[in-house]
């Protein structure tokens, strides 16, 4: 699929997002966290309402990326579909645009295990043949680091490519395959729910077309549909929550247009993911000495487009260099006492809420199905405003509600303390 490929504002190397500290600032010089003009707003319509309506716009091969993801998630991965590639690899040029899927499995030790995909719809005498797709995408996982992959074609794969393409960490499926599965495991109600199935692809899409011409928003999208998912889950976690600080100034309650469909879905996805990252920061913390914890956190945290060690080096030597000029300028001993470290790396201001947050997940059971629940749940809220059904709840874990329950309202205090989230997405999360 194409996408409107505008490049980056700033080098991928910088901070996409500043500190929760510069966003408040921002925040307070115009009277509070208040939303933007937008122009004369649309007629009140449901985002469920519009997202129907535009259903059969689909094409058999958006249709067919659909499934594809729909179905590693039922089968117990954290899914998503369309990620964009050229932005990421910018300004380099690609010929491949995006990742059909892109899924991770949540291990018992809480890392993660990527697994990337690839649909084609064809049937044509020019339609991909599955070795090659399959031989392709097997590079394609070299390069963004996928653990497995799969490739699934309207051609059916034979016995023989199908056992070669295993070698090479490739899953070779044909549609009838996915029929199959389809007809076994997936029920009728689970078909579109969440951030899965025809709606929330549509949801996507609509989300897309409301933030072009809103630079910052436009930038927070394309985040969550690309560069996230190539980050560390230290840089992640602290952009994730900058983009949400970002949010808030947009966000008006009471408003019901297009741009606000598109702050729930921006909104659901920036807790989606950050839940995700929290569980793999849960798993650093297991398997950290817990006697250098917290400096550890605290330099990744203070961490940005240069390593910390190499800020602090930086730093010395500033300070090194400014002594030797106010000693020459005999400047008062205060001043050289004063300016000492001005360079120094620092952690955010909600940094210690986060290591917290970090060691209170850890005494729960379930984190390995946490973000798939709040995925659910969270998409299900904001952006189909409607209440998750009870066994779409089964489908993603058998294990108590409450227990996610407790865990959201966890990280929706910590939220609440760092960036002011907007009360309906406080419910959302936490109720």
């Amino acid at each position: 699929m194409q996408h409107d490929m505008t490049p980056p504002e700033s080098d991928d190397n910088e901070p996409l997002f500043k500190d929760i500290a510069s966003a408040e600032a921002k925040a307070a010089t115009r009277g509070g966290p208040t939303r933007p003009p937008r122009g004369t707003a649309k007629a009140s319509t449901s985002a469920t309402k519009t997202i129907e309506s535009t259903q059969h716009i689909l094409s058999p091969g958006d249709e067919l990326e659909i499934r594809l993801a729909r179905m590693q998630f039922f089968k117990g991965a954290y899914t998503r579909r369309g990620i964009n590639l050229e932005r990421h690899f910018y300004p380099e040029p690609l010929l491949v645009t995006d990742l059909d899927l892109l899924s991770f499995d949540i291990t018992a030790r809480l890392t993660l295990s990527k697994t990337i995909g690839e649909a084609k719809s064809g049937t044509g005498k020019s339609a991909p043949k599955p070795l090659d797709r399959a031989i392709w995408i097997a590079g394609l996982k070299q390069l963004v680091g996928a653990d497995g992959g799969i490739v699934i074609t309207a051609l059916r794969p034979s016995a023989r490519v199908r056992d070669t393409v295993r070698s090479l960490g490739v899953t070779a499926m044909s549609l009838d395959d996915l029929d199959r599965w389809e007809k076994t495991h997936l029920a009728k109600d689970f078909e579109d729910v969440g951030s899965q199935g025809p709606s929330a692809f549509m949801a996507d899409m609509l989300a897309r077309k409301a933030v072009k011409g809103e630079p910052k928003l436009e930038r927070i999208y394309w985040f969550f549909r690309s560069e996230v998912w190539f980050l560390d889950a230290w840089q992640a976690t602290k952009r994730l929550i900058g983009a949400l600080g970002e949010l808030r100034g947009y966000w008006t309650p009471g408003i019901d247009d297009d741009q606000a469909a598109a702050l729930r879905w921006l909104y659901a996805e920036a807790v989606s993911i950050l839940t995700l990252q929290l569980v793999v920061l849960v798993g650093r913390y297991q398997a950290s000495d817990q006697r250098d914890w917290l400096a550890v956190a605290s330099d990744h945290l203070a961490e940005g487009a240069i390593p910390t060690n190499n800020q602090r080096a930086m730093a010395t030597a500033f300070d090194n260099y400014l002594a030797r000029i106010l000693g020459e300028l005999r400047a008062p001993a205060t001043m050289s006492v004063e300016t000492m470290g001005a360079f120094n790396p620092t952690p955010p201001e909600w940094a210690e809420g986060l290591i917290e947050l970090i060691a209170r997940l850890e005494a729960h059971d379930g984190l390995t199905e946490l973000p798939r629940h709040t995925d659910l749940v969270v998409s299900e809220r904001l952006v189909r405003r409607r209440s998750e059904k009870i066994e779409a709840l089964e489908a993603v874990s058998r294990r108590d509600p409450e227990e996610f329950a407790r865990m959201r309202r966890q990280i929706a205090a910590f939220l609440r303390g760092a960036v002011d989230i907007p009360e309906e997405v406080n419910k959302a999360i936490s109720s």
